[in-house]
Parts: structure tokens; sequence; C-alpha cells
């Protein structure tokens, strides 16, 4: 009789364990930024990353500045051209207090024809945080087979254009 029970409330265990939502996000920059390296290493070539955040403060423009604005440069180390293989989507910015996610909006291929191993994304939109905040930055890597990479930037300082 005990087993028969047992073999009744196993399915519903295993249905309230799969529909029940995680307590935990699968990624969190906050949790995650110790573990998250500064260069990947992707089908042998290293991909590093240099950021840029600022806010924009210039006559004609919105009120009391504009949002966040994030320039992030991946480069190829030791490649003539970045491979077309790779490129990245999404962005965290966090302060350690608040975190801003966003998605790449712009991209130039290459940088520029002096830089050929270097990518520029830019992604828009962000908190209205404070010149001269210290942030942290996550990016997510994708590769054209389906897998992502995380590459991070620490103790970057939101700048400004006056």
């Amino acid at each position: 009789m005990r087993r028969k029970s047992f073999l009744l409330a196993a399915p519903v265990a295993i249905l309230l364990l799969a529909t029940t939502p995680s307590c935990r996000n699968p990624f969190s920059p906050i949790d995650d930024l110790d573990r998250i390296p500064e260069k990947v290493v992707i089908n042998g070539t290293v991909i590093s990353m240099k950021a840029l955040v600022y806010r924009d403060f210039m006559p004609g423009g919105e009120p009391g500045g504009s949002p966040l604005i994030a320039v992030i440069t991946l480069t190829a180390a030791g490649r003539p051209d970045f491979p077309d293989h790779i490129g990245a989507d999404k962005i965290w910015v966090t302060d350690r207090r608040e975190t801003w996610e966003g998605r790449f909006q712009d991209e130039l291929r290459p940088r520029s024809p002096a830089e050929p191993n270097r990518i520029e994304l830019v992604a828009r939109g962000g908190p209205k945080w404070e010149p001269e905040t210290t942030v942290d930055i996550v990016v997510r890597i994708t590769v054209r087979d389906g897998q992502y990479r995380y590459i991070k930037s620490l103790n970057n300082e939101v700048g400004a254009v006056w």
C-alpha cells in the first residue's frame, strides 16, 4: 500500500518542482561577477573588451542629461580582422546597488579601417546615474554556433559630455 502511495505522489512532486520558479535567476552580473573573466578565448582567439560609459548633457538634448550610453570595443588579439562568427548582444551595467540590462543598438564592424580586428557596439537608454559613478560592465558575447561567453570590465567611471 505504501508503495502505491509513493508512486502516485512522485509525479505530483515532480510536476511541482518543474513548475515552481527558481529563487535565483540563472545569471546575475552582481552575484556572478567574480567568475566572469576580463578576456575570453573563442576558437583560439583571445577577445578583450574596453568600455566607455557616459551621459550627454549637451544643450538641446534631454532635460537633465541623457540616459546612460555604453560604448564597448571588442578586440580580437593577434588577428588581421575580427571574426565574423563572433558578436555581442546584451550588456549589464551595475553600480553594485542597481543593474541595468540592455541590448546593443549599433555596431561598427570593423571599428575603423585602421583597426580591422576591433568592433564597436553601442547600447543606449540606461539609468541616469551621476557622472563619476563607478560601474562594472558585463557583455554577453555570441558565437555563431549558439554558444555564449561573458566578459567583464571593472571600475569604469561614468563620464559626461557637456
